[in-house]
């Protein structure tokens, strides 16, 4: 009876074995089993290739269909580079690591554009690191060695009016990428009252000879009180004609320029005055002052005016 036991307890693992590969073997002919054909799924499409159709050149959607990242930097920032695909890349995917080298394959600059900024700067790639975007050039190395063969204008302004913009590199203001223009408040300190603007600064200093001064007619007082304060302080004290004219009357075009007193006054007084006081600023004192002090001194009468033979 054990025996009999055994053997049906035995034979039931081998059936339920068998029936449970079965059933595998069922369901994973069901997951392969072939789909129904779609209506016209079979046509016959090899008349479409034929001796007589030509098959038309790729289409730079076409291409960016794979290529979608330089697509897309060539649609947003291309520039003069928005061109056919294969006006550059007259051959494609023809690359195969070593058999073909990589550089033998690329496109070369120099056959468009030849050396474009001399001698000097061939390695296009040190500055447009990024041909699908040539005009966004990041700061670098290169870019730095080589502002002077694009930019020779800035570079002689620099070494000719020395300041303490001569000292340091294009990068130091010129930083991120090319053509970065900086605002002057991310060094300096506005000096006009209710400070100033980029644009502000710009109207008197000109970046690449910031010392070389020079301004519109219309400037106001209030720029140039920052820098000249005791003067600004004395003019508006002073209460004469001479407050209501601007710095610009008397200081034309360009900066610590003087007029003389006669260019506007002529000779108000009698020539006997003129001969003794040979100064204006013997009598009249400053220019921003004026009648402050109404009377010459002795110690006057023997000294020039504050602002030298400017003010005869």
């Amino acid at each position: 009876m054990d025996f009999r036991r055994k053997i049906s307890t035995k034979h039931l693992i081998y059936i339920t074995l068998a029936l449970a590969i079965l059933g595998l073997g069922l369901s994973f002919i069901g997951c392969v089993a072939k789909a129904p054909s779609e209506p016209g799924a079979e046509k016959d499409i090899s008349s479409v290739y034929t001796s007589e159709s030509e098959a038309e050149p790729l289409k730079p959607e076409e291409c960016g269909r794979c290529h979608t990242r330089i697509y897309y930097l060539i649609v947003t920032e291309g520039g003069k580079h928005r061109i056919d695909c294969r006006q550059c890349h007259v051959q494609f995917h023809i690359y195969r690591p070593g058999k073909e080298p990589y550089k033998e394959i690329l496109p070369k600059c120099e056959t468009c554009h030849e050396n474009v900024h001399g001698e000097e700067l061939v390695q296009c790639s040190g500055c447009h690191s990024e041909v699908h975007t040539p005009m966004n050039i990041p700061q670098g190395s290169a870019l730095e060695q080589g502002c002077y063969v694009c930019h020779p204008k800035a570079d002689k302004e620099m070494k000719t009016y020395l300041t303490q913009h001569t000292e340091l590199d294009c990068c130091a203001c010129h930083h991120t990428r090319h053509r970065y223009i900086p605002e002057c408040t991310e060094c300096h300190q506005p000096h006009a009252v209710g400070g100033m603007t980029h644009i502000g600064c710009l109207t008197c200093h000109p970046p690449h000879k910031a010392l070389q001064v020079v301004y519109p007619k219309d400037m106001p007082q209030e720029s140039c009180f920052g820098c000249h304060r005791n003067a600004y302080e004395m003019l508006k004290q002073s209460d004469t004609k001479h407050t209501a004219l601007s710095c610009t009357e008397c200081h034309p075009e360009k900066h610590r320029a003087i007029k003389r007193c006669r260019e506007c006054h002529g000779e108000p007084h009698s020539a006997a005055m003129l001969q003794k006081y040979r100064v204006c600023g013997q009598c009249h004192g400053v220019a921003h002052g004026l009648n402050q002090e109404k009377f010459p001194s002795k110690s006057r009468e023997k000294t020039e005016s504050p602002y030298g033979t400017g003010h005869k």
